[in-house]
Formats: C-alpha cells, sequence, structure tokens
C-alpha cells in the first residue's frame, strides 16, 4: 500500500516532439480532453487552459456558463505546467485552489517522441475522501484513460 499522500505518477509516450506534445496539451486541451469528463457533456462550447501563470482551466458551456476546475501554477512551455486540480471526489469544484490537488505534467523528449509524465499529488486537500479520490484516479479510467486520449490524438496528427 502506497503512503497515504504519495504521488500517482503515470508515464505515457506521445508520437511528437516535446514542443509539439505540450501545445497539444495545453492549446489543445479540447482537441484530446475525453469530452464524456466534461462537467458541460454535449453543452460543452469550449475546454482549455489559460497558459500562463494563474491561468484559469476551464469549460465554457453554449448556455453561457464558465466553470473553472484548475489554476496554473506554474509553467514553463515546453518543460511543464502545474495545475491546481480543482475537481474534488464526486466531481465536485474545489473553489480556492489552496484546497486542491497538484498536477504535474513534464514533457521530456524520447527521440522522435515525447515521455509525458503527469505526476497528481496532495490528496488529503480532499479531506475524507482523498483516498478513494486517489484510487479513482489511479484505475484504467482515470488518468490512464485520459493519457490515451492524449496519445491518440497525437497519433492522428493534422
Amino acid at each position: 500500500m502506497s503512503a497515504p499522500d504519495s504521488a500517482l505518477v503515470f508515464e505515457e509516450r506521445i508520437p511528437c516532439s516535446r514542443e509539439a506534445a505540450f501545445d497539444l496539451f495545453v492549446d489543445g486541451f479540447g482537441r484530446w480532453w475525453p469530452r464524456e469528463y466534461t462537467f458541460s457533456g454535449d453543452d460543452l462550447q469550449e475546454i482549455g487552459i489559460e497558459p500562463f501563470l494563474g491561468g484559469a482551466c476551464y469549460e465554457l458551456s453554449n448556455s453561457g456558463h464558465r466553470i473553472v476546475w484548475g489554476t496554473v501554477l506554474s509553467i514553463e512551455r515546453p518543460l511543464y505546467i502545474r495545475i491546481a486540480w480543482q475537481i474534488g471526489p464526486d466531481r465536485q469544484l474545489v473553489a480556492d485552489p489552496a484546497a486542491a490537488s497538484r498536477v504535474m505534467v513534464a514533457f521530456r523528449p524520447a527521440n522522435d517522441a515525447t515521455l509525458v509524465e503527469l505526476s497528481h499529488s496532495e490528496f488529503l486537500r480532499h479531506g475524507v475522501d482523498g483516498e478513494a479520490y486517489k484510487a479513482a484516479m489511479s484505475s484504467p479510467e482515470g488518468w490512464p484513460h485520459c493519457l490515451k486520449a492524449l496519445r491518440d490524438c497525437a497519433a492522428r496528427k493534422p
């Protein structure tokens, strides 16, 4: 069993350059993020990440609602992005970034591809349900599903 607040770490080999992988992850978020994992569902107009310190990770619905589900804590193009993950257990939004878990995504060159390393930590910030949330994010339907969607999108090359 892992320590109560040890980080989850996942790696996915993305078939493109580090710069292209970073751009897809951050600037092209709406191209690859699984629609079934959005708050707006079929009403989704846009989902994205504002690529600067303090930028919002957000959804915009066709009905005009803006939902903030994260905040950019640090970013160094094309090396990494660190986000306050403001989605809690039971998919409830966490209003205060200081009370949210952390997601760090690093991009490392790997010959003709990029190794994307995603680390999700500080689940204790989500309270008593933090450990169950950690288990859900480590399941095949959690981060592995999302990173596979990123890889598949990169493989389709525009």
